[in-house]
């Protein structure tokens, strides 16, 4: 056997388990990058609460910026270390693979001493011959164990990046709701629908049946957590592992185009967003194609912020929030009302509004219910709301309890109802109001 063919196998023989190691090293910084990341998301966070500005007031009054900077501070060191572990470990690796080189190539030139000995090989040859192994070998521990290192790490990434392309994706998902003007509104039902979140076991939904019919308006009322806004969310498509039906004039609404579905509806949450950006944007979101100022003012006007915007420099145009230079900033108030506008812009054919007037005084919160009352022929309306006094105005009222529809009908109908649910709720909010008068009297 000559001394090549023995020096070759030495090579392929110490080269595979240091591979092996490679391989097992990028497993391992996989997971523990994979730690790393959970705790850079949480001083992330920690870091937006320090510094962003709708937590400036609660940060001074509680006095909890030293305490959440510890916090910070802790982590962040935390995750430094677990960076810092990673690349040592990466580090070592490749050093075992440069200890390995000087290894194999001693055994080479033990290997191959024996024929120098025999004269079948000159000193010259010799040199250069080690100096290639050499050099092969560097490569090889360097460069491919490098590899198999990054190989083993981002194998696994591919694994959940492979499970995250499996997830069905909705038909038509896109990112602009699609209007179709022809599109008549006449019923939206719920049939037997049973819903929990993912994740989760407990139902929010359970059986849950109710139909709703044009040219009304409905209030849905009940307790924190009896599912209210989870209807909403089910309604607009965002989750679709329900079990039962719900449909929209009589068809499921999983065989309506998704971005159709989302031009059918508009909806105000009750957390709704604050866009930096113009006036104008904050109203026509999803309506980029067919921008009409003179819509904006009418909406603006609608729902009571026309005074305010006309008296800013540059009116619609101007900015919001105070990231920019000459921005100006919204009440809690008047935000909601921009989120209204936007809603009122959107013209579509069903309204939802989740909470809408939290942040409105009473006198805004009557007329913008007003408004919705008196447009009901030509826009299907929604209210969720805990404010049974604003019920009132809805045609039809439906209770939820224990994950159903458990009263339903006009406030007229359900105060009748001495033992109904609706009128216990409804007089125990009175009775604050009615107290409270009384006793100033």
């Amino acid at each position: 056997m000559s001394s090549t063919f023995i020096g070759g196998i030495a090579i392929l023989g110490i080269s595979i388990p240091l591979f092996g190691l490679a391989f097992r090293t990028g497993h391992k910084n996989y997971e523990m990058e994979k730690r790393a990341s959970n705790i850079k998301r949480k001083y992330d966070y920690l870091s937006d609460v320090l510094i962003d500005k709708k937590y400036a007031e609660e940060r001074k009054l509680f006095s909890y910026s030293n305490s959440l900077s510890r916090q910070y501070e802790g982590l962040f060191n935390k995750s430094y270390r677990l960076e810092s572990e990673i690349e040592i470990k990466k580090y070592f690796n490749m050093k075992s693979g440069s200890l390995v080189t000087i290894l194999i190539s001693l055994v080479i030139m033990t290997i191959l001493l024996p024929a120098i000995a025999a004269g079948r090989m000159s000193i010259g040859v010799y040199i250069a011959l080690v100096s290639a192994i050499f050099n092969l070998i560097q490569s090889m521990s360097w460069q491919l164990a490098g590899a198999m290192h990054e190989f083993a790490r981002l194998k696994e990434y591919l694994k959940e990046f492979s499970v995250f392309m499996t997830l069905s994706e909705k038909e038509g998902a896109s990112d602009i709701p699609s209007v179709d003007e022809k599109f008549s509104f006449e019923s939206l039902e719920f049939k037997n629908v049973t819903f929990k979140y993912p994740g989760t076991e407990n139902y929010v939904l359970k059986n849950c049946s109710f139909k709703l019919d044009n040219f009304k308006n409905y209030a849905f009322v009940g307790e924190n957590g009896a599912g209210k806004t989870t209807i909403t969310k089910l309604i607009i498509g965002l989750y679709d592992d329900y079990e039962g039906e719900i449909l929209i004039n009589g068809k499921s609404i999983r065989e309506i185009e998704y971005a159709r579905l989302k031009g059918m509806i508009s909806v105000v949450f009750q957390d709704y967003a604050r866009y930096f950006l113009t006036v104008k944007e904050n109203i026509v979101f999803g309506n980029l194609s067919s921008v009409n100022d003179e819509r904006v003012w009418e909406v603006l006007k609608e729902c009571g912020l026309f005074d305010t915007v006309k008296s800013l420099n540059d009116d619609i145009n101007t900015y919001l929030g105070k990231v920019y230079e000459n921005s100006v900033d919204f009440s809690g108030g008047q935000w909601q009302k921009l989120a209204i506008a936007r809603l009122l812009y959107s013209n579509s054919a069903i309204n939802i509004l989740d909470e809408p007037t939290a942040s409105l005084d009473p006198i805004a919160e009557a007329k913008l219910y007003e408004l919705f009352n008196s447009i009901k022929k030509e826009r299907f309306t929604i209210y969720i709301t805990h404010r049974l006094g604003a019920a009132r105005i809805a045609d039809e009222i439906l209770v939820i309890g224990d994950g159903h529809i458990i009263e339903q009908g006009s406030h007229r109908k359900l105060m009748e109802n001495e033992e109904g649910i609706y009128r216990k709720m409804y007089m125990n909010q009175r009775s604050w109001y009615v107290g409270a008068c009384n006793a100033e009297q």
